[in-house]
This record gives C-alpha cells, structure tokens and sequence, in this order.
C-alpha cells in the first residue's frame, strides 16, 4: 500500500466494523497479517500499526 499519496485511514468498531456503505465505496481494504494462533488485533493496535508505515512512508519518523 502507497500511503505517500492523499490516503483515509478508516477503521470500524471491534464489535460490527464497518457499515456496508464504507464497504461499498472503499477502494482498498487492508490485512495486516499475523503469526501464531492469534485471529484478531484490537481496532487501536490495528490502526496504530497502519498510522506507524503511513508516518514510515512519508518519512515524519
């Protein structure tokens, strides 16, 4: 993913995500994959790990 580029970061609610509208216009959903036996993160760490490379890509870190 190019976050060098105008970008929204949406994230939904850790119970039902997000709405189907949100679904139906995004242009590209994210996985961030994981190791081991866990399925799922916390919708903060989730964002926090997107804003971290966003922040890495355009060079603010």
């Amino acid at each position: 993913q190019d976050y060098t580029k105008t970008t929204a970061i949406v994230v939904g609610t850790e119970t039902t995500g997000l709405t189907n509208e949100w679904l139906e216009n995004a242009t590209q959903n994210i996985i961030i994959p994981m190791q081991g036996e866990i399925d799922s993160m916390n919708v903060s760490v989730a964002a926090g790990i997107l804003i971290f490379e966003a922040k890495r890509q355009r060079k603010f870190l």
